[in-house]
């Protein structure tokens, strides 16, 4: 079985190769030399390069799609007649999804496998898949070959899951783009330092972001797209003084923050929140959600008393929660009430702009509709302005008003959101649109396969 999330999954004290040679050992009875050498060629097979040196790396040490291709080489190791794939790509950008469901596939023909594929992405489904089984609460409730399945659904659940998945662009809007935006990012520059190569060596610095400008207006919204390690979550944290970058100047509504006092810089954070990918790690389990929701308000010392229970109940009213379930624990919720609420948390302080990180990455099809029209809902309403960062290229033509394209941690192209995704201006650009394709071109690339 390939499970969604390697690092929870895999064993963090075992080296990688030492984790497929421990299968090998067990269900090929091989001798732990062989089953070494094994694995380095495991690792190979299912395209890591330079297998020696990683199989002698913690799973941690390795990039998202790297771990993904790991545990593709530990569940294929026993030479199995069944691969259960559950949700194998959900985490990782559009390139590197491309390319593990294309390796799958490979893996597939070249064994002569049949291979289970979990997921709620039709696109994949109908790029990838032979038949395809409909699940609602519990039940089959239609399956059948992909293409007379998408192409004329029989039920009225897979009819709904296929309308949540096709592109919807909403009605062009106009924001009004004045002298002062709201956040202006100029010439920011970013490095991590990394491990020297040896003890009395100086650490190395790698350049996460090269210069960079952009600017986001009030009520706007404002995609970021890239791959995984492209430096768009390091954009978006340097951008609302998570943490601080090498050079460059970010104005929040006019103020430069490198300049102002801590009182000032105090007053302006609390104006920008951010909404993290997940839930179940971002919101507390031991505290109920109304402890959650209140909790800022009282290190702000914004509201006291009975002002604070009013403004948590608005708070949960205004995510479309009710606002009696304030007394649970986040264990109660689904994945999609808990962002519901962890949105919720970011408004509490009455922020001007979320930067919203991955927020829908890991929800299903119609939960993720629902949270993409909250977010529309709540810029209309409260008239804020976001940053909506996302590898998810329909979920960025459904709710951003503009939109950059980050590569290698530079802005290679941005404009309006309709502009860059019909007629893309730069090679990287049109290679991540290429790689997410909707179910009807997915159906397209597989007649001509």
């Amino acid at each position: 079985m390939i499970f969604q999330e390697p690092m929870s999954s895999m064993n963090p004290v075992l080296k990688v190769g030492e984790q497929i040679a421990e299968v090998l050992v067990r269900h090929r009875g091989l001798g732990w030399k062989a089953a070494s050498r094994e694995a380095v060629a495991l690792l190979g097979h299912v395209g890591i390069g330079e297998p020696e040196k990683r199989a002698r790396q913690y799973i941690h040490q390795l990039s998202g799609g790297m771990r993904q291709r790991v545990m593709i080489a530990s569940a294929i190791s026993g030479k199995p007649d069944l691969l259960i794939a559950d949700e194998p790509t959900t985490a990782l950008d559009v390139t590197l999804q491309a390319q593990i469901l294309g390796l799958l596939k490979d893996l597939q023909q070249e064994m002569g496998m049949g291979v289970l594929l979990v997921t709620h992405d039709l696109s994949v489904v109908a790029r990838y898949a032979d038949r395809a089984c409909v699940m609602n609460g519990g039940e089959i409730v239609e399956q059948g070959p992909v293409e007379p399945l998408f192409t004329s659904p029989q039920a009225d659940w897979t009819r709904r899951l296929i309308a949540a998945s096709t592109p919807q662009e909403p009605p062009a809007r106009v924001v009004a783009r004045n002298d002062t935006p709201l956040l202006q990012v100029t010439g920011i520059v970013k490095s991590f330092a990394r491990r020297a190569r040896l003890p009395f060596m100086p650490a190395e610095r790698q350049r996460v972001l090269h210069p960079t400008t952009f600017s986001v207006a009030r009520g706007e919204i404002v995609g970021l797209i890239g791959e995984s390690g492209s430096g768009k979550t390091t954009l978006g944290r340097a951008a609302i003084g998570l943490i601080e970058a090498d050079s460059g100047q970010i104005f929040f509504d006019g103020v430069d923050m490198a300049q102002a006092s801590r009182t000032e810089q105090k007053r302006v954070r609390r104006r920008a929140q951010m909404i993290f990918q997940d839930p179940y790690a971002s919101l507390d389990p031991r505290m109920s959600v109304g402890d959650q929701l209140a909790e800022p308000l009282r290190v702000h010392g914004l509201r006291h008393g009975a002002a604070i229970a009013e403004r948590v109940s608005e708070l949960m009213t205004l995510v479309g929660l009710k606002p009696e379930w304030a007394q649970r624990r986040p264990a109660a919720f689904s994945g999609g009430q808990r962002q519901r609420i962890a949105i919720a948390r970011a408004l509490a302080l009455e922020p001007e702009l979320l930067v919203a990180d991955e927020a829908v990455a890991a929800l299903d099809l119609p939960v993720r509709g629902q949270i993409l029209r909250l977010l529309a809902e709540l810029r209309d309403k409260l008239g804020l302005s976001v940053l909506f960062i996302s590898h998810d290229l329909q979920a960025v033509r459904q709710l951003c008003d503009r939109v950059l394209v980050l590569y290698l941690g530079n802005v290679v192209e941005e404009g309006p959101t309709r502009q860059v995704l019909q007629t893309p201006a730069h090679a990287y650009t049109r290679r991540l649109i290429d790689s997410a394709p909707d179910i009807h071109q997915a159906l397209r690339l597989r007649e001509s396969a």
